[in-house]
């Protein structure tokens, strides 16, 4: 990511910056309520020589005294000043203590010292400071030798009591507060940006592989919602986003198909089960636009498209397969202008047992209804179970012209996806691109790779209403288009 892209992800999470900060500041006034108040009262000394009687005798005396201005900055701070002062007061505490309470500073190129003083209260922090000042005097004379002038240490500026503590200072603390709050959401939108395997956008598949998106679909639940301007304003705005993402998808599809030839394409997910959904809403729409499609379902582990279109119980591939029933007979109208379906089908329960799906999609009769296929319709949509799920979509991608890939955001991960295209580039499918389907379904519970798995008889489709089937129409036969290997990133 660069630091544009990070900006944006600071822009779209402005909310929750927003909220830490003003929290991260409430927390800091908060919490500057739980400490003491600490005052704080200053007391200045100055430093002369105790006599002089000629101008010459005071300038040496004046550099004698300057010359040990540091030595009585830190005596202040000694056992030797400090005790006498907590006995004085009262104090509870050691000199120790209150020398770590007590700042004593020289200004510069001056005999003058300053004395702070740091209590609970102004009073107490004053009197502290103007003890320590006379104490400072008192123990300057009694270390002075005999028979030598002692330096005089004058009180020039007694320490008053404060009006106000300079701690805590409320307004510190809550920018402090704030500033953290911040400071802490950004570091967990960032660590859970880079953190984030899943695939949201275009950005994300490239991360993962050159394949091209063909489209991205919006979430059907947006259209439930009518998110945009009003519910009914809003319902059609979403809708209409997604059916022309939709139909961008039929345009990138058909776009990539030699000039008049059939196209068979595999629509299949890499994790999840949203393929047949959307497969007939493509199929739907190639139909809307005078295109000859049949939708072709391949699933026949867990087939849901005859439960979907409402089509009672009838024969579908598993019995083209098993039977050698006529693709003509199996293949029904799904809804009134709608494309032709043929639907997984149903097996007897003494077909179900012993047979691999896998085997069936891979087999030659499958073969041979593909190609009787080709020469009937203009496309052929498929549909399979998830590449990650079964060997089926790898087996079947192999066969047919190309694969759209579907990939949920964000149920898909970085590493799903990149799996999957390994699986199809093993067998050498041709992998169209990459179709980004944001209804936010939740990850297939199938499991990563069952393997090879048996058709059940109640794993097929009950389905409830019979429409018409559809007549088989004649057409000539095209060459197949040449495979395009996926790049890989």
């Amino acid at each position: 990511m660069d630091l544009f892209a990070y900006l944006a992800l600071l822009r779209r999470s402005w909310l929750a910056l927003l909220l830490c900060f003003a929290l991260g500041g409430a927390l800091g006034y908060g919490a500057s309520f739980r400490t003491d108040p600490q005052y704080r009262a200053t007391a200045s000394v100055f430093l002369s020589p105790g006599q002089g009687q000629s101008i010459g005798e005071l300038a040496q005396g004046s550099s004698y005294t300057r010359s040990l201005v540091q030595s009585y900055v830190r005596l202040a701070t000694t056992p030797t000043v400090l005790q006498p002062v907590v006995d004085q007061l009262g104090l509870e505490t050691t000199a120790e203590d209150l020398a770590d309470r007590v700042d004593v500073q020289s200004q510069q190129d001056t005999v003058l010292i300053d004395i702070t003083a740091v209590a609970g209260s102004g009073q107490r922090a004053a009197a502290i400071a103007n003890a320590v000042g006379d104490g400072l005097a008192d123990a300057t004379e009694s270390l002075t030798p005999r028979g030598t002038t002692a330096i005089e240490v004058t009180t020039v500026t007694p320490a008053t009591a404060p009006a106000a503590p300079f701690s805590p200072d409320r307004r510190l603390d809550a920018g402090i507060g704030a500033v953290l709050g911040l400071l802490l959401v950004v570091a967990l939108v960032v660590t859970r940006e880079v953190l984030d395997t899943r695939v949201r956008d275009a950005d994300d598949v490239l991360d993962v592989s050159d394949v091209p998106v063909l489209a991205a679909v919006p979430a059907r639940d947006a259209v439930r919602r009518g998110r945009a301007g009003g519910r009914g304003t809003g319902r059609v705005a979403a809708r209409g986003d997604r059916t022309r993402a939709v139909r961008r998808l039929r345009a990138n599809l058909r776009f990539l198909a030699a000039e008049g030839t059939s196209q068979q394409v595999v629509l299949v997910s890499a994790a999840g089960e949203g393929a047949p959904d959307l497969a007939l809403e493509l199929a739907r729409a190639m139909a809307d636009h005078e295109t000859r499609v049949l939708l072709l379902e391949a699933d026949l582990r867990t087939p849901v498209l005859a439960r979907t279109l409402g089509l009672v119980p009838g024969p579908g591939l598993a019995d083209v397969l098993l039977d050698g029933l006529p693709v003509a007979a199996a293949v029904r109208r799904g809804g009134l202008d709608g494309p032709a379906v043929l639907p997984a089908g149903s097996l007897r329960e003494d077909q179900a047992l012993d047979q691999n799906t896998d085997e069936l999609v891979g087999s030659a009769a499958l073969q041979r209804i593909l190609r009787d296929l080709r020469t009937q319709f203009d496309v052929v949509l498929i549909t399979a179970p998830p590449v990650l799920a079964a060997t089926d979509a790898a087996v079947l991608a192999a066969r047919v012209d190309g694969v759209a890939l579907l990939v949920e955001s964000p149920a898909t991960s970085r590493r799903q996806l990149a799996d999957a295209l390994r699986d199809l580039e093993m067998v050498r499918a041709t992998v169209l691109g990459v179709v980004l389907d944001h209804s936010r379904r939740r990850p297939s519970r199938r499991g990563a790779r069952p393997g090879r798995g048996r058709v059940r008889a109640g794993d097929l489709a009950t389905p409830t209403l019979r429409l018409d089937p559809p007549g088989a129409q004649d057409g000539g036969a095209t060459p197949e288009r040449p495979r395009v290997r996926s790049g890989r990133r």
